[in-house]
C-alpha cells in the first residue's frame, strides 16, 4: 500500500512538473529533491507525517515551488492534501518504531531522518522524540583518517565519537553533544550507525562513559557498547554469531580458574534472544541441478556424502554460491558447487 500512497503523490505533483517545459530549472531541483524523499519512505503512516507540513498554505518567503506550479495551473502537495488523507487514512498507525531498528541491518541516511522526522541526511546526530521528550539518540559514525577521526578504542566495542564541532569550537552546550553527555544521567540509548558510502549499519546500543578535552581544544566522547541481553533489541543473526565469537575469544583468553567459577555460577538454561534473518528466495531447480551433478559426492573434497538423509535416503550434500548471493553472486548452476559439511565450514570460515 506504500507503494500505491508514493504513486498518487508524485503522479499528481512531482512527475507533472517535472515535465512542465516552463518550469525553471531551480524549480525542479527543489521538486526532484522532493519526489527522492517521497520515494524513501517504507510506511504510510511516516509518509503522513511527513506530508503534514503541506496542511495549510506556505508563509510568505517559503512559497517558490508553492507559486511557481500554482502560476503554471500545477497542482501543489498543499492541493493533494486533503484526498490524500482521505484515500490512505486507514493506514496512517503503520509507523516506523523504535524496535523496528535491528542491530547488524543495514540502513539508509532517509530511513534514519524520515524515523527522527528531521528530514536533513547530511547530519550525523539525530535527536528521536526532541529535547523535550528524548527516547533515543542515533548517530551515523565515519570510520576514516582526518583530524579529528573517529576510531574504535577496542574493536567494536568502545568507540571514539568526536563532538559535534562548529568552526573546530567543540562545545558541550552544543545541543546534540549536551544530549548525549546527559545519557549518563537519564540512559536514553545510543544508537551507533557505521557508516560505508551510503549505507549505514546499526552495530549496536551504546552508553556514555565519558569525554575527554586534547590539548588542541578538541573533544571526544568515549562509549560503550551494551550487550543485547541488556537491551532486548533484537539483532541479526551474523550479528549474534559475530558477538558471540568476540566473547568465545575473551574466554579463552581469560584466567581459566575465573573461567570455571562463572561457569559454577552461570544459568544452565540460557536467556532468548529475538534474531532477525533475511533470506533469499533461491531456485529450486537450482539446487536439484548441482545435486545432480555432485551425485553424491563433495565437489570440493571429492569424498562421498558423509550420510545419507533419514527421510528419503538421499546423500546430504549442501549447496554453495561461491560468490555468495549477498555479494551479488548470481543464483545459478554455474555460480554454485554441492558441498559436504565440513567443506561447506570451510568455504564460509577457512
Amino acid at each position: 500500500m506504500i507503494k500505491k500512497a508514493i504513486d498518487f503523490v508524485l503522479s499528481e505533483v512531482d512527475v507533472p512538473a517535472l515535465n512542465h517545459p516552463e518550469i525553471s530549472k531551480k524549480i525542479k531541483y527543489k521538486v526532484t529533491n522532493t519526489k527522492v524523499r517521497i520515494n524513501s519512505f517504507r510506511k504510510i503512516g511516516d509518509l503522513k507525517i511527513y506530508m503534514n507540513r503541506f496542511s495549510d498554505v506556505p508563509k510568505s518567503g517559503n512559497d517558490l515551488v508553492y507559486k511557481s506550479l500554482k502560476n503554471k495551473g500545477l497542482k501543489t502537495y498543499e492541493d493533494i492534501y486533503p484526498e490524500f488523507k482521505e484515500k490512505f487514512q486507514c493506514y496512517f498507525d503503520d509507523i516506523t518504531v523504535l524496535n523496528d531498528f535491528v542491530i547488524g541491518k543495514t540502513y539508509t541516511s532517509w530511513d534514519i531522518s524520515n524515523f527522527a522526522k528531521d528530514y536533513d541526511n547530511r547530519k550525523g546526530i539525530y535527536l528521536i522524540g526532541g529535547t523535550s521528550n528524548l527516547k533515543a539518540i542515533f548517530i551515523k559514525v565515519t570510520l576514516e583518517n582526518g583530524k579529528y577521526a573517529n576510531e574504535w578504542l577496542e574493536e567494536n566495542r568502545v568507540l571514539k565519537y568526536y563532538f559535534k564541532n562548529r568552526a573546530n569550537k567543540f562545545k558541550l552546550e552544543y545541543q546534540d553533544n549536551f544530549a548525549i553527555y546527559s545519557t549518563k544521567e537519564t540512559d536514553v540509548p545510543i544508537y551507533v550507525f557505521i557508516k560505508e558510502d551510503t549505507r549505514c549499519v546499526l552495530h549496536g546500543v551504546f552508553k556514555y562513559i565519558q569525554h575527554v578535552e586534547e590539548t588542541d581544544g578538541s573533544k571526544w566522547f568515549e562509549l560503550e557498547k551494551i550487550d543485547y541481553y541488556q537491551t532486548l533489541h533484537a539483532l541479526t543473526n551474523q550479528e549474534y554469531e559475530n558477538d558471540l565469537d568476540i566473547k568465545v575469544k575473551q574466554s579463552q583468553i581469560s584466567n581459566g580458574s575465573a573461567r570455571k567459577e562463572r561457569l559454577k555460577k552461570a544459568a544452565r538454561k540460557p536467556d532468548v534472544v529475538e534474531v532477525v534473518t533475511t533470506q533469499y528466495k533461491r531456485n529450486p531447480d537450482v539446487i536439484a541441478e548441482v545435486l545432480e551433478r555432485a551425485n553424491g559426492y563433495c565437489e570440493e573434497c571429492k569424498q562421498e556424502a558423509p550420510f545419507k538423509r533419514a527421510k528419503d535416503g538421499t546423500p546430504y550434500l549442501e549447496v554453495h554460491h561461491v560468490i555468495p548471493l549477498a555479494q551479488g553472486g548470481e543464483d545459478s548452476v554455474e555460480n554454485a558447487v554441492g558441498l559436504c559439511p565440513n567443506c561447506h565450514r570451510k568455504a564460509h570460515y577457512g
